[in-house]
């Protein structure tokens, strides 16, 4: 291992350029915020979904929803307001507020549409778009305006005409025909009810209907603005709202239960400004916290009016033991219990050093932790703050808490006077570097660090450079993974191979927030969602 810290400065200082992958479609998982749904399409297998953040395809034979990395990729996009799967040709189509595009479903590359030579003076005067055996359509203001595929040229009306009633149409929109999407001969199950064109939930809270598509089955499927999805079954009046996708477009958080993975995100973190829950005005409640079971890909979100419990939606960490989850946010350490769905929290009110919890670890029996006032235990048993004379954390009170480390031995403790020792048996503590690091891992007997470089101190309170730029990293057995502005990168510390990553790869944004790692899989924390990759196919 300390041969490893010694070369690493000298790796990086003389990184090679990355090499890119030919990846298979489960290679890399995008989970986004969907936001307004704009547009419904279908093929024989599957439908798909339009929305602000990417195209969405469900799979009819699995019922099962996934976001399609190749048809997302809207760099050259603005505002997609039409999609379209055309069947007969094998392309899809997009319109955006600049133009109409297609590619074939086998090409990357898309093609514009000549629409110059019409006049369509407007994109937004499209109110849908189709295909029929020979020609793609367009319809505005109630006129048909035919085009050829091959040459992306309008057609000749005379020519085309005969097929202006064989279009296989995708979605309307609420601005088509000049009328609203009526939904309201359905019902709907639990907490929400259904309007004329548009659900509300318990609260109040109006979701309204964007989009609307009649599938082959005879199933109606509604986009709103919200990013949910309504599925109106064919032989009943009965609606289902479906959650597809994270609540929200920052990712800070993210966390495996071993069942569940929970996302959340801290304003704090990101700008310094502390969040509210806005429990008053619940017309405006929007959802805190996510919590996506992989294994059957459904959705859960959680909005702070549930409970009065939920003061702040900034959380900054999260840790789970047995039926309970906890959050530590900034105003305390908030906790649910899943089975009965209660929430409850713990504050300065009930014995906390102070409401900032940055970060939490579980050890015999209780829950310590980092806040901006030093460290607090909190017992498991009763869920209460444990207050002892004997404190061996009461000399930390005024020291700022950044983040926690911990193995069988000792406690690792990162704060504003330095990177601490706690051993759990003697309850002694020692400063092994006066290096303010806000971020710190356990690997390998070695600990490394961040302050903006990252650090590595070994068993003999060694400190090497490993980099100068990091803000975010983690290391899974040789290989070390850190971002930075510029991105992502992975370094095999063994063969000194270093590999570059970014939105040509499958990282949905340009901020990382934070890079974690498993001997299989790595993931990216970003400000347009998140991404699973996995890696040990490659490395």
């Amino acid at each position: 291992m300390n041969s490893f810290i010694i070369c690493l400065f000298f790796v990086i200082a003389s990184l090679s350029n990355a090499q890119n992958f030919r990846y298979k479609i489960d290679d890399w998982y995008v989970l986004k915020r969907p936001g307004r749904i704009t547009a419904i399409s279908e093929n024989r297998f599957s439908i798909y979904f339009a929305s602000d953040n990417g195209i969405y395809i469900y799979d009819k034979g699995l019922e099962d929803f996934r976001i399609d990395n190749a048809l997302s990729k809207f760099e050259n996009f603005y505002n997609i307001e039409h999609f379209h799967y055309d069947s007969y040709h094998d392309y899809f189509w997009v319109v955006d507020g600049k133009s109409v595009n297609f590619k074939s479903s086998v090409s990357s590359m898309w093609r514009e549409l000549d629409i110059h030579n019409t006049d369509i003076v407007n994109i937004y005067n499209i109110d849908r778009i189709g295909s029929s055996s020979q020609y793609f359509w367009i319809e505005s203001f109630g006129k048909l305006y035919p085009f050829d595929p091959l040459s992306s040229q309008p057609a000749k009306w005379e020519e085309a005409e005969l097929q202006k009633d064989f279009i296989n149409w995708s979605s309307e929109n609420n601005s088509f025909n000049n009328s609203s999407i009526d939904i309201s001969r359905f019902s709907i199950d639990g907490d929400w009810t259904v309007g004329l064109d548009g659900i509300f939930d318990k609260n109040g809270r109006r979701v309204n209907v964007t989009v609307h598509l009649e599938d082959d089955e005879g199933h109606h499927w509604y986009g709103t603005d919200s990013g949910f999805i309504l599925k109106g079954w064919s032989y009943s009046s009965r609606l289902e709202v479906l959650e597809i996708g994270l609540p929200f477009n920052d990712i800070t958080v993210a966390y495996f239960d071993n069942e569940n993975w929970w996302f959340a995100d801290s304003k704090f973190r990101r700008t310094g400004k502390i969040s509210t829950s806005n429990n008053v005005n619940s017309f405006n409640v929007m959802p805190f916290l996510g919590r996506w079971n992989e294994a059957d890909n459904s959705w859960k979100y959680y909005y702070s009016n549930e409970s009065i419990s939920i003061e702040n939606t900034d959380i900054n960490s999260i840790i789970n033991v047995g039926n309970i989850i906890y959050f530590g946010t900034m105003s305390g350490l908030l906790y649910l219990d899943i089975y009965n769905n209660e929430w409850n929290i713990i504050d300065r009110a009930q014995g906390l050093n102070d409401n900032a919890v940055w970060d939490m670890i579980e050890h015999n029996g209780s829950i310590y932790l980092a806040t901006s006032n030093g460290i607090n235990e909190v017992s498991l048993i009763n869920q209460s703050v444990v207050s002892d004379s004997n404190d061996p954390f009461l000399n930390l009170k005024n020291v700022n808490i950044y983040d926690l480390e911990s193995d069988s031995v000792n406690l690792y403790i990162a704060s504003n006077i330095g990177l601490l020792e706690f051993g759990w048996k003697e309850e002694e503590m020692n400063t092994l570097s006066k290096r303010v690091f806000k971020n710190i891992r356990l690997k390998n007997g070695t600990i490394l660090g961040s302050d903006d470089a990252l650090w590595s101190i070994d068993e003999y309170n060694n400190e090497k450079l490993i980099d100068s730029n990091v803000q975010s990293f983690d290391m899974c057995g040789s290989f070390l993974w850190k971002s930075n502005e510029v991105g992502v990168t992975l370094l095999d510390t063994t063969s000194t191979e270093l590999w570059r990553y970014g939105y040509q790869d499958g990282i949905p944004g340009n901020k990382i927030y934070e890079v974690n790692c498993d001997e299989d899989w790595a993931w990216f924390l970003t400000n347009k969602g998140m991404a699973f990759y996995n890696w040990s196919k490659y490395h």
